[in-house]
């Protein structure tokens, strides 16, 4: 265990993640994606994957895992795509939530609506960048409809190691609850008292497999990745988003979503409601 792992279990959790909002812009994932006739009962597009190291990106310390959460993506991202790991100071992903919070709500550690995080993320002048100074950007998200569980599957399998956002109103009960530990609904339990949704707060993370049990996600607390039961997937879940970050990379390097998305009409409409249009 690391030295910021012990440190990060001993202090307070934070979240930050503000609550679900609908947007009539929302390029929603259904409208453009094909569902695969038949999906895999589980996905492991990490399993043989080089190791990770456990970061936090400030969200220890500050309400910013709407960003912190980005900054895992893109190391993932960028190694899959080009094979090399991103290095993304902290300091880095503070200084643009920051940003953000004094641009959108006013300043100060508010936290972040999630589509806003989203869209800051496909501008280079308010996404954050590498040690190299390269801006990590992402080109278009797709909302996908949460309460669907076979709609959530398809979209993890067509964005295959790219992933998914996540976004959970979480409940008390789960605040002591570390991995290896599933966060669960247990039987017999009703989402009241310390068990209901929101009761602790809004979270946002990324989700990278899935299996018979639930959803793995990654956190940005230190912590190794930790299994969401379908159940409490049910119960906690509130967004998702299906995220792409290079056009490009994944029309002519993903088989499986060049296949099942139409890309083209995702840029259409991409261009069409944003005030960054795509290339």
């Amino acid at each position: 265990m690391s030295p910021e792992t012990t440190s990060v279990r001993r202090e307070a959790k934070k979240l930050g993640r503000l609550p679900a909002k609908s947007d009539p812009r929302a390029l929603m994932f259904r409208r453009f994606a094909t569902a695969p006739k038949k999906l895999p009962e589980a996905t492991s597009f990490w399993r043989r994957r080089g190791h990770f190291d456990l970061r936090t990106f400030g969200n220890n310390t500050y309400s910013d895992c709407t960003r912190a959460k980005q900054a895992v993506a893109a190391m993932r991202m960028a190694r899959i795509e080009s094979r090399r790991t991103p290095v993304i100071a902290d300091e880095e992903v503070i200084r643009v939530y920051f940003d953000m919070t004094k641009r959108l709500y006013g300043g100060g550690d508010t936290g972040a609506y999630e589509q806003d995080a989203l869209s800051e993320w496909r501008r280079p002048a308010s996404t954050f960048r590498d040690t190299s100074g390269r801006a990590l950007t992402i080109d278009a998200f797709t909302k996908i409809n949460h309460s669907d569980q076979q709609e959530i599957r398809e979209a993890l399998f067509i964005a295959g190691a790219h992933g998914i956002a996540a976004c959970f109103n979480l409940p008390a009960a789960w605040k002591t609850v570390n991995p290896p530990a599933r966060w669960d609904l247990p039987d017999g339990h009703v989402a009241l008292g310390e068990w209901m949704p929101g009761s602790w707060g809004g979270h946002s993370m990324w989700a990278r497999d899935y299996d018979r049990d639930g959803l793995w996600v990654v956190h940005t607390w230190g912590l190794s990745d930790q299994l969401v039961t379908w159940r409490a997937v049910a119960a906690y879940m509130d967004e998702a988003y299906v995220v792409l970050d290079s056009m490009d990379y994944w029309r002519t390097k993903k088989p499986v979503a060049s296949k099942y998305l139409d890309l083209v009409a995702i840029k259409k409409a991409v261009n069409q409601v944003s005030s960054h249009p795509l290339k």
